[in-house]
């Protein structure tokens, strides 16, 4: 599904006791979306939803004796069973027919009284740990429970691992103080521009960069990209440190047992602290470079030059950008807060919020980033804490994404979204400003990369997420099955207002009417005020207050609520019964949004209003 937050945990009640298998007397069954997980005392295994296995009762030898001996009663699914192969026992592995639930065909069949077994099959892993020394210790990849964490609270990278585990042609640029690439867990899985002569003096490949064979030092303005703060480092350890080398850490996208790994591109930004006019010349760079993600952990003032280059990589050159969402507990910080960047928060080993992890509506997901072992400067290995060590997370798991199958076109916010749909969802159920869709889960971010049905129509479609190009990529008749045509647009923006700012207006969600999950946010509101949300299908740009009015008559008003200890106003909105009858959003239907509240600052009473947006919803 597009958005699909669901987890559902059940146990069959006494009626359906037959389903368990012979080898564990009581499995549990979960559910999380599309995908069913059977639970055992050994483990969590997904369940094949296609193929069951079975042995009839004597004296029935295949299927078609199986089938020709069925009542009139027996459900349709039994008649349309195939064989898929049968081995010398007797054990038939038969095909499900589409659309049925493979549980369910396994309870009629043993129903019949026709066979001696039926079961449905599970999908595991190796279980093979990597031989680096540190693994133990990575609980962000495997947590045990090491230190009194909680079991599973991690990114599942050994699962991940299982499909994928890089492609030397995924390129990671790290935007931050430098990387020491003669580490020796990172020389292997290091970016070299193969286009650059070492050591001529000439820009060999005309990219306006001399002898930029490992990268570019922007804050220094040379090719020297090792730099003296730890910080670079630390983060491109997390990317993609080679794995299983019997050396040191392991990185998520760092190969394994000598496979191909996903390369970082090093792109020094400030030795000590990041620079801002040096910061639209990396991105800009790394785009023009080859890197399909740019990871970022810093944060910066504003800037409309970087505005311009993320803007110019995301949605020109179609890169993915994260970056740690910053930590103080407050705002997201910028470039974080920009809507061309995925805003990464982070966990702890208990699997909750970092107590240190910003937070606000911008926040995309979360990722492990509190006592992360990594590589550092001089060749060796420390801990340290903060959402700069969530983002590679990220970055790392989104190489492993697009290396699963290099040949998917899929747009950043395809991306994006396909890790928010996968995600773990730790905090309040959906979207929420502490951890926003939940903690990162690169097993699951990989097989939604494979399999997602981004429109619940049984067609696998996530090569066909083109941003509203209005394309048909996978060429059955549907252009843009996961990104509406027309999709959200900023038109309106208020004047700056006695509060201190305009403030501004967010979504969060799918603007799918089937999947009706949008939430809305205004920020930079003045903290412990009245406000709320209208809609309408007119817009004005007409003076309001000290702002401007952005939803014209007639609009409808959705409840009054309350701005929380960051200045944001919350409204999750049901878009299949929206208040008003004369106000139903339709597939198709195009709605101006605005948030209107109280201006304290200029008296009691007195109202204010956002930015608007405008949003054309989509099935």
């Amino acid at each position: 599904m597009c958005i699909s937050r669901l987890h559902v945990s059940f146990a069959f009640l006494p009626m359906f006791a037959s389903l368990a298998p012979a080898q564990d007397p009581a499995p549990r069954y979960e559910r999380e979306g599309d995908v069913l997980f059977r639970v055992e005392s050994t483990g969590r295994f997904r369940v094949h939803a296609e193929v069951i296995s079975a042995r009839f009762q004597a004296p029935i030898t295949g299927l078609a004796g199986f089938q020709a001996s069925l009542t009139a009663a027996a459900p349709p699914a039994l008649s349309a069973l195939t064989t898929v192969r049968t081995n010398r026992l007797g054990i038939h592995d038969l095909r499900v027919p589409a659309g049925a639930d493979v549980l369910e065909v396994v309870r009629a069949m043993r129903a019949t009284g026709l066979v001696e077994f039926a079961e449905e099959n599970t999908i595991g892993s190796y279980g093979v740990d990597p031989n680096d020394p540190e693994y133990g210790v990575q609980w962000g990849l495997k947590n045990t429970g090491q230190s009194g964490g909680t079991v599973d609270g991690d990114i599942d990278a050994d699962e991940a691992w299982d499909i994928v585990t890089g492609d030397t042609n995924i390129v990671i640029a790290v935007l931050d103080s430098g990387t020491m690439i003669s580490h020796s867990d990172l020389s292997p899985t290091t970016w070299h521009n193969l286009g650059e002569t070492p050591g001529n003096g000439v820009d060999d490949d005309n990219n306006g960069f001399i002898d930029d064979v490992d990268g570019w030092d922007f804050a220094n303005n040379n090719n020297s990209v090792p730099g003296p703060f730890f910080h670079g480092t630390f983060v491109t350890g997390i990317v993609n440190a080679r794995t299983n080398n019997g050396n040191g850490i392991a990185g998520v996208a760092g190969g394994f047992n000598g496979g191909d790994a996903c390369l970082a591109m090093a792109c020094g930004v400030g030795d000590s602290f990041p620079v801002g006019d040096v910061l639209d010349d990396a991105i800009i760079y790394a785009a023009d470079n080859g890197a399909k993600v740019i990871t970022m952990s810093l944060t910066v003032g504003s800037s409309s030059a970087i505005d311009a280059a993320l803007d110019y990589a995301r949605n020109t050159v179609g890169v993915f950008v994260d970056c740690a969402a910053g930590n103080g507990g407050g705002a997201i910080g910028y470039p974080a807060n920009n809507g061309n960047v995925a805003a990464i928060g982070a966990t702890n080993r208990f699997d909750n919020r970092a107590s240190f992890s910003n937070t606000g509506p911008q926040l995309s997901l979360s990722a492990p980033g509190e006592s992360i072992r990594s590589t550092t400067t001089g060749g060796g290995y420390d801990y340290s804490d903060g959402t700069s060590f969530a983002a590679p997370h990220v970055a790392g798991t989104v190489g492993l994404m697009l290396a699963a199958d290099p040949t998917l076109i899929i747009s950043p916010a395809g991306i994006e979204h396909a890790l928010q749909v996968s995600a773990d969802d730790i905090g309040a159920p959906g979207f929420d400003n502490q951890t926003g869709w939940g903690r990162l889960n690169a097993h699951q971010a990989v097989l939604e990369m494979l399999n997602g049905d981004c429109n619940t129509n049984g067609v696998y479609d996530y090569d066909d997420i083109l941003n509203g190009t209005s394309q048909d990529a996978n060429g059955n008749g549907i252009p843009d099955e996961c990104d509406c045509p027309g999709g959200i647009t900023s038109y309106c923006v208020g004047m700056p207002n006695s509060a201190g700012s305009g403030g501004q207006l967010f979504t969060a969600g799918s603007i799918s009417v089937s999947v009706n999950d949008l939430v809305l946010f205004a920020s930079q509101l003045p903290i412990g005020e009245f406000g709320l949300f209208i809609y309408g299908p007119n817009q004005t740009q007409t003076p309001f207050s000290d702002g401007v009015l952005c939803v014209d008559v007639p609009f409808y008003r959705l409840p009054i609520r309350v701005s929380d200890n960051l200045g944001i106003l919350t409204e999750f909105l049901d878009i299949s019964s929206p208040p008003d009858q004369a106000g139903q959003i339709t597939i198709g239907s195009t709605w101006n949004f605005q948030c209107l509240y109280r201006d304290g600052a200029s008296g009691f009473g007195r109202a204010n209003a956002t930015d608007g947006l405008q949003i054309t919803f989509c099935d």
